[in-house]
Protein backbone atom coordinates (compact mmCIF):
# COMPACT_ATOMS: atom_id res chain seq x y z
CA UNK A 1 0.00 0.00 0.00
CA UNK A 2 2.72 2.49 0.79
CA UNK A 3 4.73 1.77 -2.60
CA UNK A 4 1.17 2.31 -4.36
CA UNK A 5 0.97 6.04 -2.13
CA UNK A 6 4.47 6.72 -3.33
CA UNK A 7 4.09 6.18 -6.36
CA UNK A 8 0.68 8.23 -6.73
CA UNK A 9 2.52 11.17 -5.27
CA UNK A 10 5.57 11.15 -7.69
CA UNK A 11 2.74 11.65 -10.66
CA UNK A 12 1.22 13.89 -8.90
CA UNK A 13 4.20 15.99 -8.60
CA UNK A 14 5.96 15.26 -12.07
CA UNK A 15 2.70 16.51 -14.29
CA UNK A 16 2.21 19.34 -11.85
CA UNK A 17 6.04 20.21 -12.56
CA UNK A 18 5.47 19.52 -15.94
CA UNK A 19 2.22 21.85 -16.43
CA UNK A 20 4.20 24.42 -14.33
CA UNK A 21 7.14 24.45 -16.86
CA UNK A 22 4.85 24.37 -20.00
CA UNK A 23 3.37 27.65 -18.96
CA UNK A 24 6.11 29.33 -17.95
CA UNK A 25 7.29 28.34 -21.51
CA UNK A 26 4.12 30.39 -22.94
CA UNK A 27 4.47 33.56 -24.85
CA UNK A 28 1.98 35.86 -22.64
CA UNK A 29 0.18 37.50 -25.31
CA UNK A 30 -0.76 41.34 -25.04
CA UNK A 31 -4.66 42.29 -24.65
CA UNK A 32 -6.85 43.08 -27.94
CA UNK A 33 -7.26 46.45 -29.37
CA UNK A 34 -10.51 48.00 -29.25
CA UNK A 35 -12.40 47.34 -32.52
CA UNK A 36 -12.37 50.80 -33.93
CA UNK A 37 -8.31 51.13 -33.26
CA UNK A 38 -7.77 47.98 -35.49
CA UNK A 39 -10.44 49.52 -38.18
CA UNK A 40 -8.55 53.27 -38.23
CA UNK A 41 -5.16 51.57 -38.25
CA UNK A 42 -5.81 49.43 -41.62
CA UNK A 43 -7.22 52.87 -42.92
CA UNK A 44 -4.34 54.79 -42.00
CA UNK A 45 -2.48 51.86 -43.82
CA UNK A 46 -4.20 52.24 -46.92
CA UNK A 47 -3.63 56.07 -46.96
CA UNK A 48 -0.22 55.51 -46.71
CA UNK A 49 -0.48 52.84 -49.51
CA UNK A 50 0.33 49.99 -46.88
CA UNK A 51 -2.41 47.45 -48.24
CA UNK A 52 -1.07 44.28 -46.94
CA UNK A 53 -0.34 45.95 -43.09
CA UNK A 54 -4.21 47.30 -43.86
CA UNK A 55 -5.26 43.39 -44.87
CA UNK A 56 -3.20 42.17 -41.43
CA UNK A 57 -5.47 44.59 -39.28
CA UNK A 58 -8.81 44.00 -41.06
CA UNK A 59 -8.83 40.24 -40.41
CA UNK A 60 -7.06 41.00 -37.13
CA UNK A 61 -10.42 43.15 -36.50
CA UNK A 62 -12.78 40.05 -37.85
CA UNK A 63 -11.53 37.28 -36.02
CA UNK A 64 -10.77 38.96 -32.61
CA UNK A 65 -14.73 41.12 -33.09
CA UNK A 66 -16.99 38.77 -35.83
CA UNK A 67 -20.16 40.35 -34.50
CA UNK A 68 -18.74 43.39 -34.10
CA UNK A 69 -19.95 47.07 -35.29
CA UNK A 70 -17.04 47.39 -37.82
CA UNK A 71 -17.07 43.23 -39.04
CA UNK A 72 -19.32 43.47 -41.99
CA UNK A 73 -17.14 46.92 -42.99
CA UNK A 74 -14.06 45.03 -42.44
CA UNK A 75 -15.03 42.39 -44.50
CA UNK A 76 -15.46 44.79 -47.64
CA UNK A 77 -12.22 46.95 -47.21
CA UNK A 78 -10.41 43.65 -46.83
CA UNK A 79 -11.58 43.06 -50.64
CA UNK A 80 -10.32 46.16 -51.91
CA UNK A 81 -6.83 45.82 -49.71
CA UNK A 82 -6.10 42.22 -50.91
CA UNK A 83 -6.29 43.74 -54.78
CA UNK A 84 -4.62 46.99 -53.59
CA UNK A 85 -1.83 43.68 -52.64
CA UNK A 86 -1.51 42.56 -55.70
CA UNK A 87 -3.22 39.37 -54.00
CA UNK A 88 -6.28 38.93 -56.17
CA UNK A 89 -7.41 34.97 -55.64
CA UNK A 90 -7.58 36.00 -51.84
CA UNK A 91 -9.80 38.77 -52.85
CA UNK A 92 -11.88 36.74 -55.27
CA UNK A 93 -12.51 34.01 -52.47
CA UNK A 94 -13.42 36.39 -49.62
CA UNK A 95 -15.53 38.60 -51.76
CA UNK A 96 -17.47 35.29 -53.19
CA UNK A 97 -17.76 34.32 -49.38
CA UNK A 98 -19.30 37.81 -48.15
CA UNK A 99 -22.06 37.27 -51.02
CA UNK A 100 -22.84 33.92 -49.59
CA UNK A 101 -23.05 35.50 -46.40
CA UNK A 102 -24.93 38.42 -46.65
CA UNK A 103 -26.91 38.15 -49.59
CA UNK A 104 -29.35 40.60 -48.31
CA UNK A 105 -26.54 43.04 -47.45
CA UNK A 106 -27.00 47.03 -48.57
CA UNK A 107 -24.04 46.99 -50.06
CA UNK A 108 -24.35 43.63 -52.32
CA UNK A 109 -23.96 45.48 -55.58
CA UNK A 110 -20.74 46.47 -54.58
CA UNK A 111 -19.14 43.04 -53.65
CA UNK A 112 -20.74 42.20 -57.07
CA UNK A 113 -18.83 44.84 -58.58
CA UNK A 114 -15.28 43.72 -56.63
CA UNK A 115 -15.78 40.64 -57.69
CA UNK A 116 -15.53 41.07 -61.05
CA UNK A 117 -13.34 43.72 -60.59
CA UNK A 118 -10.74 40.94 -58.76
CA UNK A 119 -10.80 38.99 -62.26
CA UNK A 120 -10.33 41.66 -64.22
CA UNK A 121 -7.68 42.84 -62.65
CA UNK A 122 -5.88 38.93 -62.25
CA UNK A 123 -5.33 38.77 -66.43
CA UNK A 124 -2.89 42.07 -65.93
CA UNK A 125 -0.34 39.59 -65.58
CA UNK A 126 3.38 40.09 -66.27
CA UNK A 127 3.60 39.57 -70.05
CA UNK A 128 0.84 41.98 -70.59
CA UNK A 129 2.40 44.75 -68.64
CA UNK A 130 5.50 44.42 -69.73
CA UNK A 131 5.66 43.11 -73.13
CA UNK A 132 4.36 44.60 -76.16
CA UNK A 133 1.70 41.57 -76.58
CA UNK A 134 -1.85 42.07 -77.73
CA UNK A 135 -4.20 40.79 -75.12
CA UNK A 136 -6.42 39.15 -77.20
CA UNK A 137 -3.28 36.94 -78.23
CA UNK A 138 -3.52 35.32 -75.01
CA UNK A 139 -5.87 33.00 -73.32
CA UNK A 140 -9.14 34.89 -72.43
CA UNK A 141 -10.86 32.53 -69.70
CA UNK A 142 -10.50 35.10 -66.90
CA UNK A 143 -11.36 37.96 -69.45
CA UNK A 144 -14.78 35.62 -70.00
CA UNK A 145 -15.34 34.71 -66.29
CA UNK A 146 -14.88 38.72 -65.88
CA UNK A 147 -17.02 39.56 -68.25
CA UNK A 148 -19.90 36.92 -66.91
CA UNK A 149 -19.14 38.71 -63.27
CA UNK A 150 -19.73 42.28 -64.33
CA UNK A 151 -23.05 41.05 -66.50
CA UNK A 152 -24.44 39.50 -63.22
CA UNK A 153 -23.66 42.76 -61.37
CA UNK A 154 -25.97 44.70 -64.28
CA UNK A 155 -28.60 42.07 -63.75
CA UNK A 156 -28.95 42.27 -60.88
CA UNK A 157 -28.27 45.92 -60.45
CA UNK A 158 -29.36 47.80 -63.32
CA UNK A 159 -29.26 51.38 -61.54
CA UNK A 160 -26.36 50.66 -58.99
CA UNK A 161 -23.11 53.57 -58.78
CA UNK A 162 -21.05 50.63 -60.17
CA UNK A 163 -22.93 49.84 -62.99
CA UNK A 164 -21.36 52.71 -65.56
CA UNK A 165 -18.04 51.10 -64.86
CA UNK A 166 -19.12 47.70 -65.30
CA UNK A 167 -20.20 48.84 -68.22
CA UNK A 168 -16.85 50.10 -69.69
CA UNK A 169 -15.18 47.25 -68.34
CA UNK A 170 -17.89 44.92 -70.26
CA UNK A 171 -17.44 46.69 -73.82
CA UNK A 172 -12.99 46.33 -73.47
CA UNK A 173 -13.61 42.54 -72.18
CA UNK A 174 -16.17 42.25 -75.11
CA UNK A 175 -13.74 43.88 -77.84
CA UNK A 176 -10.67 41.61 -76.78
CA UNK A 177 -12.43 37.95 -76.50
CA UNK A 178 -14.09 38.80 -80.03
CA UNK A 179 -10.63 39.66 -81.40
CA UNK A 180 -9.45 36.48 -79.50
CA UNK A 181 -11.98 34.48 -81.49
CA UNK A 182 -10.82 35.49 -84.59
CA UNK A 183 -6.80 35.15 -84.18
CA UNK A 184 -8.08 31.60 -82.81
CA UNK A 185 -9.96 31.53 -86.64
CA UNK A 186 -6.72 32.73 -88.15
CA UNK A 187 -5.13 29.58 -86.72
CA UNK A 188 -7.48 27.31 -87.55
CA UNK A 189 -6.96 28.24 -91.20
CA UNK A 190 -3.12 28.09 -91.09
CA UNK A 191 -3.94 24.11 -89.86
CA UNK A 192 -6.50 23.90 -92.71
CA UNK A 193 -9.19 23.44 -90.42
CA UNK A 194 -11.91 25.50 -91.65
CA UNK A 195 -15.25 24.13 -89.35
CA UNK A 196 -13.21 24.86 -86.62
CA UNK A 197 -12.53 28.74 -88.07
CA UNK A 198 -16.03 28.94 -89.22
CA UNK A 199 -17.32 27.73 -85.15
CA UNK A 200 -14.79 30.58 -83.91
CA UNK A 201 -16.46 33.38 -86.45
CA UNK A 202 -20.15 32.28 -85.69
CA UNK A 203 -18.96 32.57 -82.03
CA UNK A 204 -18.54 36.21 -82.18
CA UNK A 205 -21.87 36.80 -83.96
CA UNK A 206 -23.80 34.84 -81.29
CA UNK A 207 -22.16 36.16 -78.33
CA UNK A 208 -20.40 39.31 -78.58
CA UNK A 209 -23.19 40.80 -81.82
CA UNK A 210 -21.90 44.19 -80.61
CA UNK A 211 -18.13 43.84 -80.53
CA UNK A 212 -16.09 45.79 -83.25
CA UNK A 213 -14.87 42.37 -84.66
CA UNK A 214 -18.31 41.60 -86.14
CA UNK A 215 -17.40 42.99 -90.07
CA UNK A 216 -14.61 40.28 -89.72
CA UNK A 217 -15.94 37.51 -88.13
CA UNK A 218 -18.34 37.64 -91.18
CA UNK A 219 -15.26 37.48 -93.69
CA UNK A 220 -14.17 34.25 -91.70
CA UNK A 221 -17.18 33.21 -91.47
CA UNK A 222 -17.91 33.77 -95.94
CA UNK A 223 -14.16 32.31 -96.29
CA UNK A 224 -15.04 29.08 -94.32
CA UNK A 225 -17.93 28.49 -96.01
CA UNK A 226 -15.82 29.03 -99.38
CA UNK A 227 -13.33 26.50 -97.95
CA UNK A 228 -15.94 23.69 -97.01
CA UNK A 229 -17.53 24.23 -100.56
CA UNK A 230 -20.68 25.52 -98.82
CA UNK A 231 -20.53 28.43 -101.54
CA UNK A 232 -24.44 29.41 -101.27
CA UNK A 233 -24.19 29.94 -97.37
CA UNK A 234 -20.98 31.75 -98.82
CA UNK A 235 -22.59 33.93 -101.26
CA UNK A 236 -25.44 34.76 -98.30
CA UNK A 237 -22.88 35.79 -96.12
CA UNK A 238 -21.49 38.03 -98.76
CA UNK A 239 -24.91 39.79 -99.23
CA UNK A 240 -24.72 40.10 -95.41
CA UNK A 241 -21.41 41.90 -95.40
CA UNK A 242 -21.63 44.27 -98.33
CA UNK A 243 -25.31 45.17 -96.50
CA UNK A 244 -24.10 46.04 -93.11
CA UNK A 245 -20.24 46.82 -94.57
CA UNK A 246 -20.53 48.54 -97.69
CA UNK A 247 -17.00 49.90 -97.48
CA UNK A 248 -15.54 47.04 -95.98
CA UNK A 249 -12.07 46.28 -96.49
CA UNK A 250 -13.08 42.52 -96.98
CA UNK A 251 -14.75 43.73 -100.49
CA UNK A 252 -12.48 45.09 -102.80
CA UNK A 253 -13.56 48.09 -105.53
CA UNK A 254 -15.99 45.96 -107.62
CA UNK A 255 -17.29 44.87 -104.71
CA UNK A 256 -16.01 41.46 -105.02
CA UNK A 257 -15.04 39.33 -101.52
CA UNK A 258 -11.18 39.33 -100.06
CA UNK A 259 -10.11 36.20 -98.26
CA UNK A 260 -9.02 37.47 -94.47
CA UNK A 261 -6.91 34.38 -94.58
CA UNK A 262 -3.44 35.56 -93.31
CA UNK A 263 -0.93 35.36 -96.42
CA UNK A 264 0.84 32.08 -96.57
CA UNK A 265 4.00 33.69 -95.69
CA UNK A 266 3.03 35.68 -92.99
CA UNK A 267 5.24 35.22 -90.15
CA UNK A 268 2.67 34.86 -86.44
CA UNK A 269 3.48 36.72 -83.95
CA UNK A 270 5.94 35.07 -81.83
CA UNK A 271 4.30 35.37 -78.73
CA UNK A 272 0.89 34.65 -79.93
CA UNK A 273 1.80 30.80 -81.07
CA UNK A 274 3.92 30.15 -77.62
CA UNK A 275 0.78 31.09 -75.42
CA UNK A 276 -2.30 30.74 -77.63
CA UNK A 277 -4.71 29.02 -74.72
CA UNK A 278 -1.46 28.35 -72.30
CA UNK A 279 0.07 31.56 -70.55
CA UNK A 280 -2.34 33.95 -69.02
Amino acid sequence: MGFHQSLLRFITITCFSSLVLACSNQTVQTPDLPEQEYYEKAQEALEDGLPTTAAKHLKDLTNRYPFGEYTIRAELDLVYAYIEAGDYIAAHAHVERFIKNYPDHSSLDYAYYMRGLTTYKSTESFLGRYLPLDPSERDVSELTTAFNEFSSLLKRYPESKYAPDAKARMVYLRNVIAKHELQVAQFYFKRKAPLSALGRGKAVLENYPSSDSVEDALAVIVQAYIDLNQFDLAQSNIAILRDNYPTSKHLDDNNKFISPRLPKDAAPDFFYWVTLGAID
